[in-house]
């Protein structure tokens, strides 16, 4: 199941699906690229309660955003043009509750568009491609208005993104930096070409705890740029090379040897449940592979995508299919520990549940109420009674009911699992045809019993009388021949 499904999964769905798993089936939830949260999924819901993990929930108070963008001369062509591009993209990924605001800046700053909600995407951007290049480079003074705007929103992720190609002083932007990150304001850099102060540049990101990028040629930036928004934004979608972290050596990674695998481009930010087991991690942080027990079955979540899009370079790989042989064999069925039984003894018309305690099933304290559940709302409690050590016996009278019976405990009961008998119907149980039958159909109807192909179309030299008016045919001839007369003639008349 992609986790873009989940809100698509109808209630009665959500609740088979929680109930398969309970009873002993395994679910496994891959993260995608095509990620849609499910805002609608609640901590109730059955599905929310069968899986491990659930998706990092997005902010009701959304997200504001300042692109700082250099527009000095040294950013003429290609370089302005990709910052352009880029700085669409980001405000084409956010929602209309979300803030934006792009500042350009040379040796002074100017804001591009005003800090507003980004509900209108092709005006915002239509601003953005009026940035043009010019001027020198001072970063510091546009830096301390890109903060003070976004100070002043309510939002709750808050995040600013510098974007530069070359040297400025650094007046009191380290300052301003650490400040922002006691006001929960994250800063990120990014330097294009070889003429920028990496170490400054460096500084400035982590000051604020945001990255720092640096890119010598721009062709990447769109890619980064967009990347860091979605991380420092609260965004559930992560494009980025992470290589996996082994948090837990657990058996899926038998023969799997993870220390080796290649980087994954991106994830879905998940969030771990407090008993789930975390197997792999991304990022220092994020669960990418996470499951637990839940009931008698398993359920798991793989926060990247197994197909060439974030896993391109995992498919390659040559752990890839047996990491998946693994967690598909973690997740199927095991054999309950118990062997429990239904029969039918037809010279009572009971059905007979027997139960047989594994090697490792203590024997419980007490009998749990088991009912019977078939057809047409049929539903009676049996009384198990023990018969010998690790042996429990039961009947119902059922009579000669047919169709599928069930017998299952009140309470989940690894001792007394559900199990099921099915009565087939006595037509589904005889087979063959009543020729007798079919041949006096035949006779009766007038047909033929078993004919040849060539003989079902033949009529047997019987007529059936058909009466047909003819004159509504005739007299649209007559009327046709009339006026096709008078046509020649008028020709005829014309010619002399």
């Amino acid at each position: 199941l992609n986790n873009w499904e989940l809100d698509r999964v109808r209630p009665a769905d959500q609740a088979a699906l929680e109930a398969f798993v309970r009873r002993g089936g395994g679910l496994l939830v891959i993260g995608g690229e095509k990620n849609l949260l499910a805002e609608a999924m609640k901590p109730s819901d059955p599905l929310d309660q069968a899986l491990p993990a659930r998706l990092v929930p997005r902010s009701a108070d959304g997200r504001a955003v300042v692109l700082v963008l250099d527009r000095s001369t040294s950013m003429l062509g290609r370089k302005i043009e990709l910052t352009r591009q880029a700085a669409a993209n980001v405000v084409s990924n956010l929602r209309p509750t979300d803030q934006v605001g792009v500042l350009a800046f040379d040796t002074i700053f100017r804001w591009q568009v005003p800090m507003r909600f980004a509900d209108d995407p092709v005006a915002i951007n239509a601003q953005i491609s009026r940035i043009n290049p010019n001027g020198g480079t001072r970063i510091a003074p546009a830096l301390g208005e890109g903060y003070r705007a976004i100070l002043e929103t309510n939002a709750f992720y808050k995040h600013i993104l510098l974007l530069t190609d070359g040297l400025s002083d650094e007046g009191n932007s380290l300052a301003l930096a650490r400040e922002a990150q006691n006001m929960s304001i994250t800063i990120s850099t990014v330097g294009l070409g070889a003429d920028v102060n990496r170490a400054y540049l460096s500084r400035l990101a982590a000051f604020a705890g945001g990255k720092s990028y640096f890119l010598n040629e721009p062709a990447g930036l769109e890619q980064i740029v967009l990347g860091d928004i979605k991380e420092y934004t609260g965004m559930t979608a992560v494009e980025k090379p992470l290589v996996p972290e082994v948090l837990h050596n657990a058996e899926i990674l038998d023969e799997v040897a993870v220390d080796k695998a290649p980087p994954l481009k991106g994830y879905v930010r998940f969030e771990a449940k407090p008993n789930a087991e975390v197997v792999l991690r991304l990022d220092g942080r994020d669960p990418l592979y996470s499951r637990w027990q839940y009931g008698l079955g398993r359920a798991a979540v793989f926060a990247s995508d197994a197909k060439a899009r974030w896993a391109a370079d995992w498919v390659a790989w040559k752990g890839f299919d047996k990491f998946w042989i693994n967690v598909f064999r973690d997740l199927l069925p095991h054999a309950s520990p118990t062997d429990a039984r239904l029969e039918y003894d037809s010279a009572t018309g009971d059905l007979v549940a027997r139960y047989r305690l594994g090697a490792n099933v203590a024997e419980p304290p007490s009998i749990p109420e088991l009912y019977v559940i078939g057809p047409d709302h049929f539903q009676r409690p049996l009384t198990a009674k023990k018969t010998a050590l690790g042996t429990y016996d039961g009947r119902v009278e059922i009579g000669a009911r047919e169709g599928l019976f069930r017998v299952r405990p009140v309470e989940d009961s690894e001792a007394f699992p559900e199990a099921a008998l099915y009565r087939p119907e006595a037509e589904l149980s005889e087979y063959g045809s009543d020729e007798a039958l079919l041949k006096q159909v035949a006779e009766f109807t007038g047909g033929r019993f078993q004919p040849s192909p060539s003989d079902v179309f033949d009529s047997g030299g019987r007529t059936v009388p058909v009466v047909l008016e003819l004159w509504p045919w005739l007299l649209a001839l007559a009327i046709a021949l009339n006026l096709t007369e008078l046509i020649l003639r008028k020709k005829i008349w014309q010619m002399k």
